[in-house]
């Protein structure tokens, strides 16, 4: 590591807090959009993976910057940028018009909602945030309720192992663990692999 800048970025710029899961910090925002993290998880790899369509509307839940937003948006009919943190939706709504998009709708939300109407989503992608997440349940009822009948759960996550960046392992969960939490919530996972070499991609239907 030859910079200040990479030691941040290798240890995400944050201080844990070991009693709940972290929130990534809106002052570190930059990281989120570094060249290092494309090299490891590439937006247009992973949404690859999901299969979307022209006449599809995503929903980014815990969009941060946009690093998927903007990708998926040229892919599909809508996205709603969704994340708790208006900061972070500041910086989607400068790359917004920078780019002159039109096909985005950025919403603040609540830890434990997803303010868009029922049956409204054909795809609800979760990229790093599940592990996050403190009310899960919740967050997957309210899934239920804005997908589709036939619309899939995405949701990408660090994999369960050391390293010396992202969060600790111990707030990390397997792909089962995962898997072993949607079904309780009343999804099936449909299909398992893997997008570079330290996320896992788990895609789930309604049970």
């Amino acid at each position: 590591m030859n910079s200040e800048h990479e030691r941040n970025y290798y240890t995400c710029g944050l201080i844990w807090n070991y009693n709940m899961p972290h929130k990534f910090d809106v002052n570190n925002a930059e990281i989120l959009d570094s060249p290092e993290r494309f090299q490891f998880l590439n937006p247009d790899s992973t949404l690859e993976k999901v299969g979307l369509g022209k006449e599809m509307v995503l929903a980014d839940l815990g969009c941060g910057t946009g690093y998927f937003t903007i990708p998926a948006s040229r892919r599909v009919k809508k996205v709603f940028a969704i994340d708790t943190q208006k900061g972070m939706l500041d910086i989607v709504s400068q790359k917004i018009k920078k780019q002159k998009l039109t096909n985005i709708e950025t919403i603040l939300s609540e830890e434990a909602s997803i303010p868009v109407p029922d049956n409204s989503v054909d795809v609800l992608l979760m990229v790093n945030v599940f592990h996050e997440l403190e009310d899960r349940g919740s967050i997957l009822k309210e899934g239920k309720r804005i997908l589709s009948g036939n619309g899939k759960l995405v949701i990408v996550d660090w994999k369960k192992m050391e390293m010396d960046f992202g969060p600790p392992v111990e707030e990390r969960l397997t792909e089962e663990e995962v898997i072993s939490i949607c079904k309780d919530n009343g999804f099936e996972v449909r299909e398992q692999s893997g997008v570079g070499p330290y996320n896992y991609v788990l895609i789930f239907g309604k049970a």
